[in-house]
């Protein structure tokens, strides 16, 4: 498939879109290294929501943005305070596509000369990113590896992106050069668990937390996905929802589990948005049974969105992506610099505080940051 480099038209800055106090996303700066699109990710996840989005761009070419240091650039000459940044939330930043890797290399070149803190989450194997001098050396940063299940659950979810063992041994190899990484094992979902293992899912759960901190990584987010379009349609593929492609995946596999499904994956509108998520005293059961497997090894672990801090997550972390990725403070030679103290899960930190660590008390909100409360 063709590669286009195109500009991209407008500032990168914008935070995750939730206002609710039940927020758990900590405060970022998210990036992203694509336009949202079916052709910017070549992963053909089942699940993934971004790809046929309303807003999508369907260029029969993938593309990717061309000027994304630039406009950082010029962003960060107008702040003083920096939140961590997120590369990138609507595709994979380190797709084996050369111009994809030349442009994000440049772009994490510019965060580190700036000093800012950041984090990147991906399905492919990002140590690429050890060819920039310091890469392995800097701090605050960590890489997050997406790894959705075992063997046979990533080649029914997610049929182009690289295989169980390929992950691992990115996930391995990072650890190994002394970079922070964590697993964002997500979504997981359970009735294709029990179509592929039966009552035994929950020891293939375990023996990929054994695998994960044999591989050196420190925590596990994790989730139970979210699901979106018409309960009903096409049993085939094609303009299918994601619910409805799910659930013929798994019954594909077992018309039982499919059946389950169709019970347990129920339509929820709360703060982190709408869509079919599992039940909710079923995601409580989940998480709790994963957490002790998790804490068992060594490993701590969080929930994304799906349940609060208190019912689910480890107590000793910062926020839900488990490593600190705090703010940081423009020093007069313009590079940042981490404000100590700061978890940028400012909401939660610092709810009780009138003067935060940043000295911006403004940002003690779970409302989306903007540039104006920056500078």
């Amino acid at each position: 498939m063709p590669v286009r480099l195109v500009p991209k038209k407008s500032s990168t800055f914008h935070d995750f879109p939730y206002s609710s106090p039940e927020r758990k996303c900590l405060h970022c700066w998210i990036i992203n290294v694509t336009p949202p699109g079916p052709n910017q990710c070549l992963h053909s996840c089942i699940y993934c929501y971004a790809s046929k989005a309303i807003y999508s761009n369907h260029s029969r070419d993938t593309l990717v943005y061309s000027n994304l240091p630039e406009l950082v650039d010029r962003d960060l000459s107008k702040l003083d305070l920096c939140p961590p940044v997120s590369v990138s939330n609507v595709s994979d930043p380190c797709q084996a596509i050369p111009e994809l890797r030349r442009e994000v290399k440049r772009l994490i070149q510019l965060l580190m000369d700036y000093g800012v803190s950041f984090f990147v989450t991906t399905k492919n194997d990002a140590s690429f990113l050890l060819e920039l001098p310091r890469f392995a050396q800097y701090r605050p940063k960590f890489v997050a590896l997406t790894i959705e299940g075992t063997k046979e659950m990533l080649e029914t979810l997610s049929p182009g992106a690289p295989s169980l063992e390929v992950r691992a041994g990115a996930l391995r190899r990072l650890s190994t050069n002394g970079i922070d990484t964590v697993v964002r094992l997500d979504p997981v979902f359970v009735h294709l668990l029990y179509a592929l293992y039966g009552d035994s899912w929950l020891t293939n759960i375990a023996g990929l937390l054994d695998l994960f901190a044999s591989a050196g990584t420190r925590h596990v987010t994790a989730g139970t996905g979210r699901l979106f379009g018409r309960r009903s349609g096409s049993t085939g593929d094609g303009g299918a929802g994601t619910w409805q492609r799910m659930h013929n995946t798994i019954r594909h596999l077992s018309p039982l589990a499919a059946r389950a499904f169709e019970q347990d994956y129920v339509y929820e509108a709360d703060w982190s948005g709408r869509g079919y998520r599992l039940r909710r005293d079923l995601r409580l059961r989940f998480h709790r049974a994963v957490k002790d497997l998790a804490e068992a090894r060594g490993l701590t672990y969080a929930s994304c969105q799906e349940l609060s801090a208190a019912e689910s997550d480890s107590g000793s972390i910062p926020h839900c992506e488990g490593l600190p990725v705090p703010f940081t403070r423009k020093q007069l030679d313009g590079r940042f610099r981490p404000v100590p103290g700061c978890t940028a899960n400012c909401h939660v930190s610092c709810r009780h505080l009138s003067n935060p660590p940043c000295r911006q008390p403004k940002l003690i909100s779970p409302r989306p940051v903007t540039i104006g409360k920056l500078r």
